[in-house]
């Protein structure tokens, strides 16, 4: 089905956490690293257009992940130093996952 060995490059999985800033005493968000995968990435979809005299670049990506543990919508990918939102998690057999995720710049 899938070959481990095609598994070069390395995401993180983390989640959004809510804190309070020591100085202001305000609520921050921020991210907490829950996993690090290795991955396989294919871009499928990109976008570019201009919105409000402003390029705005929207693309999809998928990324082939083996893993046992449960993989929420709720958290964020970051793969080289860029915040992806997950859109979909499709599980194929025996720890495969493909994470459909979105970036807007």
């Amino acid at each position: 089905m899938f070959n481990i060995g095609e598994l070069r490059e390395v995401l993180e999985i983390h989640s959004e956490v809510k804190t309070t800033d020591k100085n202001t005493g305000m609520s921050v968000k921020e991210l907490q690293k829950l996993h690090r995968l290795r991955c396989k990435k294919k871009v499928q979809t990109s976008k570019e257009y201009i919105n409000a005299n402003r390029d705005t670049e929207n693309i999809t990506v998928k990324f082939l992940v083996f893993s046992r543990r449960d993989i929420s919508l709720e958290y964020i990918v970051v793969y080289k130093k860029e915040q992806y939102n997950i859109k979909h998690v499709y599980p194929y057999g025996d720890g495969w996952q493909e994470i459909t995720c979105e970036i807007r710049r």
